[in-house]
């Protein structure tokens, strides 16, 4: 079995920092342990690919919990899919998804919208990441 790479709390972190100073707004975390318990809801119990099933489910997994936790007072959702994606990176994926730049439609983007409403259940966003995922 291949070694599965994490990202850490200061991944998130630094994520968020990074959209925060790029939308010229303060960087606020409500919580460290925020950031901790969503990593540790997406990667464990278990042994890798852990509860969720293979890579891309744990990315939404990982998504969903990023989105839901309210961590950040700027960007939660931004955040989620840098981090969710840099997994995949990470593993050797990435998404493939419709995008329709004059209709202004981003399937992703719409997903995690959704998502942040309350309107996408976490299994949702998990088939999502796992239908549209694609290797390097």
């Amino acid at each position: 079995m291949p070694i599965i790479k994490l990202i850490t709390g200061e991944h998130v972190l630094g994520t968020n920092q990074r959209i925060c100073a790029a939308g010229g707004n303060p960087f606020h975390c409500y919580g460290v342990g925020k950031v901790e318990s969503v990593l540790h809801a997406a990667f464990y119990p278990g042994e890798p690919p852990f509860q969720h099933g293979g890579i891309a489910a744990v990315a939404g997994a990982l998504c969903f919990y990023i989105v839901q936790a309210h961590a950040f007072a700027d960007g939660n959702n931004r955040t989620a899919v840098v981090a969710s994606t840099s997994f995949m990176a990470l593993n050797g994926l990435k998404l493939s998804y419709p995008i329709d730049q004059k209709a202004g439609h981003n399937a992703l983007a719409d997903l995690v919208e959704s998502c942040g409403a309350s309107q996408v259940p976490k299994a949702s966003m998990m088939k999502w990441f796992d239908h549209h995922k694609q290797s390097f």
